[in-house]
């Protein structure tokens, strides 16, 4: 019985927990897993629009080496895209074969960036 309540708690504080955090604005990285990496040639990264699903671009990740972690990180610009609510799609790319795609990342945001140097004149 007391498991029980247990269970029932966390399964109510979970969500606020990952809601509290938020969405991730402007991302600068992405990093994922990637099983052959000692074998794959590079990785593709779709950006795909939240609202409809649509591709609006695919990055060339290449082939970077894994970081302490033991994941594959890209570093990503997302200025060129417009505003609003992504998720990032990987693939592993072996010469003219590729991967499955990847589920999608976490939501992220693209938004006006944060303004800086503020001085009251």
């Amino acid at each position: 019985m007391i498991i029980a309540r247990i269970v029932v708690g966390l399964m109510l504080i979970l969500p606020i927990a990952v809601s509290a955090q938020g969405v991730i604005k402007n991302p600068s990285a992405l990093a994922f897993i990637c099983p052959d990496h000692a074998l794959d040639d590079g990785h593709e990264v779709d950006i795909v629009r939240e609202s409809d699903g649509v591709v609006v671009a695919t990055l060339l990740g290449g082939d970077p080496p894994l970081n302490a972690a033991g994941e594959v990180a890209i570093a990503v610009n997302v200025q060129p895209i417009a505003f609003g609510q992504y998720r990032f799609v990987a693939r592993a790319v072996a010469g003219t074969v590729k991967s499955d795609s990847s589920l999608p990342s976490m939501l992220w945001e693209r938004a006006p960036g944060r303004p800086t140097n503020v001085v009251p004149r």
